[in-house]
């Protein structure tokens, strides 16, 4: 519950200024910019805000306002995570489940947020909200496209990134089971650049996994012929298990032992 005491003029000055600009996150730079003053006065500032009961803390130097209502009323507040989530590091991009749900095919919800960064950055736990970032070398920082979300411009892999990722690390998108139900709500794809981001990835097991996939998924989102026979032009001559150690049916075809739980799921498998 916030309790609010009484702003100094200058912090009532703050809010309302942030409240008229619809500042929904700040740090110390919005309040120097929108004040004037030092980068110390700024985070004391802030700091005595929070305190008061306006600004809810989520880690050092990134501030939630608490909007009017909810002060007044007592009420409890939490911001939208991804609204959060895009001002926790630079720079970042939205990935995995979280990804999976800015796509529309997230099927449950969540409590994780995962932003690909190429800065060590550690967890935050905001309101049981956890953000998890996922430290990413530069040459794997790509495939990164601009979406609207609400009045904020975020990043987002891309679809083809997202499926490259989640297949690439399914611990990071509840599972493989959540992952092929996810799939089923593909629409369109890029098939090239799926290509491209495979060879781009470098895991040779990544072909086997999205081959058998979309070869299974074919109906559902119309796999083209020309994808699946690239795809096996560069299979090894190694046989993977889809999930490490988990027995199943040899597919000849993908040169994979999938458990069958997993081919269930697939429409027509």
């Amino acid at each position: 519950m916030y309790k609010l005491e009484k702003l100094s003029g200058l912090e009532q000055k703050l809010y309302f200024l942030l409240e008229a600009e619809n500042v929904k996150v700040l740090t110390a730079e919005n309040a120097m910019k929108l004040l004037g003053i030092s980068r110390m006065h700024a985070y004391n500032l802030l700091n005595n805000m929070k305190k008061k009961g306006a600004l809810d803390k989520v880690k050092s130097n990134l501030f939630v306002r608490i909007p009017a209502h909810i002060v007044h009323n007592k009420g409890k507040y939490v911001e939208d995570p991804i609204i959060v989530g895009r001002y926790l590091t630079e720079p970042y991009f939205f990935s995995y489940y979280t990804a999976l749900y800015l796509h529309g095919l997230a099927q449950q919800p969540a409590h994780y947020y995962y932003l690909s960064t190429t800065k060590h950055t550690r967890k935050v736990n905001y309101h049981g909200i956890v953000f998890h970032p996922v430290i990413l070398i530069k040459k794997r920082f790509y495939g990164v496209k601009e979406m609207t979300y609400g009045d904020e411009k975020i990043y987002v892999s891309d679809m083809e990134r997202t499926i490259v990722d989640v297949m690439n690390r399914p611990e990071y998108a509840g599972g493989y089971e959540e992952i092929l139900r996810s799939f089923q709500g593909i629409e369109k794809l890029n098939w090239d650049r799926l290509l491209a981001y495979l060879d781009k990835m470098g895991e040779k097991i990544l072909f086997n996994r999205i081959g058998f996939v979309f070869d299974m998924l074919a109906e559902c989102v119309n796999t083209p012929d020309m994808f699946l026979k690239e795809v096996r032009k560069r299979l090894s001559n190694n046989i993977y298990y889809f999930e490490k150690d988990r027995k199943g049916s040899y597919i000849k075809r993908w040169k994979i032992i999938v458990d069958k739980r997993l081919k269930n799921l697939v429409k027509g498998g």
